[in-house]
């Protein structure tokens, strides 16, 4: 860290301003949804590397770091067997994060303001699993170090931990444009909104006169065009923080082995395949590597990793083959779309995953159709030829290609009460409350799923039609146009429609009911056996 950011840092505070140890907290994070965070996703990533992970029916979960609460509270909306606590040093995230578990009637999750290092010993119970997005890049090295003693101490043996943070060595190309915004925004002045915004506006006017620098390093264009799209929100917490440091992954390895955090695997699935993320050129070097820790490091120089989102485990996790069959042989797995829309080829950056020929040819339609396992599809058949172990693989492959995910059997039955006379109502009501929220375009809406035990991010679009089709007959034009024009009256909205982005409440309408009946016949099953939707008592 440069002296003169810590010499800023010292002189907001003698202004008093809120820095809490140089951690931006006058500015409250953006909202957002972390799909990675889920015990379901976490429990994968262990499966494919062999690790046996924690029960996701009846666990207890922390998250250190946790915002506006909204992944925390949606996991705890789509896993109603976990306990969840939440823990944050803004008072403004908390106070939201609560509202949003009142408004939802979580009663499984709550949510503390406080300094994760200031936690009493018996703050937090025994844990399953622990997560930190973003955390470790904004803090020291001290600081970092106190979070992994408490992962270590809070999690159960073969507890597992969850770890995001700024990768290098693709971070280190963009340090120069984080230094000058932070050196125009303290020459500017103001709070850390108005910093960010002078240097984003620096950094754009650099840009746009084809600098060097910007002309030098594409990755520093791309990371500005983000800035714009995410706003000056993220680009106070992302960049702002006194203590922002990027990491190479074998740096954090070897401090969480010091505590006896061990790595697992990470997400993107893929990325845990080593024949899938080298260039074919590299595949003979990385044969003659003795340990996967060696493997990692040389994979991040060959992506040029900005971002790692690992998983760790309390102890010396035990790596088996057989563990990784018997979880794609045993676990249900199903699709988060109609059969027609699965992807059947995925473009990796080296590789491309076809899922074509026989086999798949009648697996995805039975997948499609409902959650289901590798053993229970190989008596069925269409796929016992095949065999529960073939099956199983390209359940993985599937899986890894982000076309499947693992999923209990059974939707969870209606909960609400159903507006008279209509086939679906919406069970859960942390979902109810979501979708009466405004529809904005600021922050993604996403509903808990229980039959994933994650969020299922919907387009503006689809959480109309979801409201749609529960509070007013769809198989009735008029009345769904009077209640969309209601809706439109009410809110100001931005579709996406044919035409383009249109905000006018005549397209809008109009939009919508030419939606509707493809997502009737497309999504509302899906959403049914997601535990979204459910069917209304006869």
């Amino acid at each position: 860290m440069s002296e003169s950011v810590e010499r800023a840092g010292a002189e907001r505070e003698e202004r008093g301003e809120r820095s809490d140890q140089g951690y931006v907290t006058d500015v409250a994070y953006a909202r957002q949804f972390v799909a990675e965070l889920a015990p379901s996703m976490l429990d994968l990533v262990a499966a494919m590397n062999g690790v046996d992970a924690p029960p996701t029916d009846s666990f207890d979960y922390c998250e250190i770091g946790c915002g506006n609460g909204d992944t925390l509270a949606t996991l705890a909306a789509a896993c109603p067997g976990g306990r969840f606590v939440g823990v944050d040093l803004n008072p403004e995230h908390v106070e939201f994060a609560n509202g949003l578990a009142a408004g939802g009637g979580l009663g499984n999750v709550r949510f503390v303001a406080r300094d994760f290092a200031d936690l009493a010993p018996g703050a937090l119970p025994p844990l399953d699993f622990l997560a930190m997005h973003g955390v470790a890049s904004w803090v020291g090295a001290e600081k970092r170090a106190e979070l992994l003693r408490i992962a270590s101490a809070r999690l159960k043996p073969g507890g597992l931990l969850y770890v995001s943070y700024n990768a290098l060595p693709g971070w280190a190309a963009l340090e120069p444009l984080r230094r000058l915004m932070i050196e125009h925004g303290e020459r500017v002045g103001g709070g850390t909104l108005e910093r960010a915004r002078a240097g984003v506006a620096l950094a754009q006017r650099l840009c746009d006169a084809k600098s060097v620098y910007f002309a030098s390093h594409p990755t520093a264009q791309s990371m500005l065009a983000l800035m714009q799209r995410a706003g000056l929100r993220y680009v106070a917490h992302e960049y702002f923080h006194a203590h922002w440091q990027p990491m190479y992954f074998a740096d954090l390895a070897r401090e969480a082995a010091a505590t006896g955090l061990h790595f697992v695997g990470q997400s993107p699935l893929y990325l845990n395949v080593h024949a899938l993320v080298l260039p074919p050129a590299l595949k003979e070097l990385a044969q003659t590597l003795d340990d996967r820790l060696a493997f990692e490091s040389l994979k991040d120089f060959a992506l040029n990793e900005f971002f790692r989102y690992d998983v760790y485990a309390n102890g010396e996790p035990t790596r088996s083959a057989a563990t990784t069959r018997a979880y794609f042989d045993d676990t249900p797995f199903g699709t988060l779309v109609a059969e027609p829309l699965v992807q059947r080829e995925l473009k990796l950056p080296h590789y491309t995953l076809r899922f074509a020929g026989p086999l798949f040819d009648a697996l995805i339609p039975a997948l499609a159709r409902g959650a289901t396992t590798a053993r229970a599809l190989a008596e069925t058949p269409a796929l016992a030829e095949f065999g529960v172990h073939r099956i199983g693989d390209a359940l993985q492959n599937l899986a890894l290609g982000g076309q499947v995910v693992p999923m209990r059997t059974r939707a969870p039955s209606s909960r609400a009460q159903p507006t008279r006379g209509l086939r679906h109502c919406v069970p859960l009501a942390y979902n109810r409350a979501i979708l009466a929220q405004d529809l904005s375009r600021e922050h993604a809406i996403v509903v808990a799923s229980p039959a994933t035990g994650n969020g299922l991010p919907l387009s503006m679009l689809e959480a109309v039609c979801v409201r749609l089709v529960t509070e007013v007959d769809p198989d009735d034009e008029a009345a769904c146009a009077a209640w969309l024009h209601a809706l439109v009256a009410r809110r100001a909205l931005r579709f996406v429609t044919g035409e383009g982005r249109s905000s006018e409440p005549a397209e809008i309408v109009a939009a919508v009911l030419r939606e509707l009946p493809r997502f009737r016949e497309a999504r509302v099953d899906k959403l049914v056996e997601l535990g979204v939707l459910a069917p209304t008592p006869a």
